[in-house]
């Protein structure tokens, strides 16, 4: 049985779409015909991260392989020299561009805006955040 879940591509251009859950596969749909959403999705450096709500639980997917977000361990952070980010879900890490590359204005010393600007920082946050995790698992059941 193909399992599919209605979500919300929020970082590039915004759509509405089907993440299919043994591939980890986004395919568009037409948002007139479609009922409401479990989760948002977004594409970092051409592989495919969502977050979304099935059977009763939050779940963090990156690709093919999915986690129950209450039991994987994450980090996040930034090379300053390298000008890059890490983000890491159990045993896989990804490095990419900072989102603050090339801007002249980037302070390291003042808070970031990782959560505003970077989609893996925002997934960071629904993780150390247990309030905002029942939220989205009230709005997304």
């Amino acid at each position: 049985m193909t399992r599919l879940i209605l979500v919300n591509r929020v970082q590039g251009p915004p759509e509405l779409g089907q993440l299919h859950v043994g591939s980890g596969r986004f395919a568009p749909v037409d948002p007139a015909s479609a009922p409401r959403t479990h989760g948002v999705l977004a594409i970092v450096e051409g592989q495919t991260f969502a977050i979304y709500v099935e059977a009763g639980a939050l779940w963090l997917q990156w690709n093919e392989r999915r986690w129950p977000m209450a039991e994987v361990a994450l980090s996040y952070g930034h090379d300053l020299d390298a000008e890059t980010t890490t983000f890491t879900a159990a045993d896989r890490s990804i490095t990419y561009p900072a989102w603050w590359r090339g801007d002249p204005t980037f302070e390291p010393l003042i808070p970031e805006r990782d959560e505003a600007e970077d989609w893996l920082a925002y997934a960071m946050a629904v993780k150390a955040d247990a309030a905002l995790q029942a939220g989205l698992l009230r709005g997304w059941a």
